[in-house]
């Protein structure tokens, strides 16, 4: 599976194309992960700064009780309370088909990760073998080396 490279080093991995349509995807899924994780966010600050604006709401709504209180001033609050958490129920909803769409997006990640990494494990054990060989093969011609020197130092 390997090929020599032009150089006489170490050889060239004949599924290098591969291995890098599959860094590449990982790339892609790694973006399209953390655009998805960063668009769920953005949905938890939103329920976040409306439940902030729902507490003030209500403590206004103490302060102004305590102060007096008109009827004008109630249904206002009232309607203000209630567009806020349907605001709210719509937000927690989309938030919760945004995390199926994050753990989707993880999970094509993951799979594109395993898929790079079998290719990268093919990869280093080609070049072990082509090493172990070199190895063996630069063993060879030493044993050569020395046999012929000892039957020169003999003669």
């Amino acid at each position: 599976m390997c090929i020599r490279d032009r150089s006489g080093d170490m050889p060239r991995f004949t599924l290098e194309t591969a291995l890098k349509v599959r860094k590449r995807l990982e790339k892609f899924y790694q973006k399209a992960h953390a655009d998805e994780v960063q668009a769920e966010q953005q949905y938890k600050e939103r329920l976040q700064l409306m439940s902030s604006a729902l507490e003030i709401h209500n403590k206004d709504l103490d302060d102004a009780k305590e102060n007096g209180l008109t009827i004008s001033q109630l249904i206002l609050g009232g309607h203000f309370q209630q567009r806020i958490e349907q605001q709210m129920e719509l937000t927690e909803y989309q938030l919760k088909e945004q995390q199926e769409v994050v753990d989707l997006k993880r999970h094509e990640l993951t799979l594109a990760t395993q898929k790079k990494r079998v290719l990268e494990i093919l990869k280093d054990k080609e070049n072990k073998k082509y090493r172990d060989e070199m190895e063996r093969l630069e063993r060879l011609e030493a044993d050569e080396i020395a046999q012929n020197y000892r039957r020169h130092a003999k003669i």
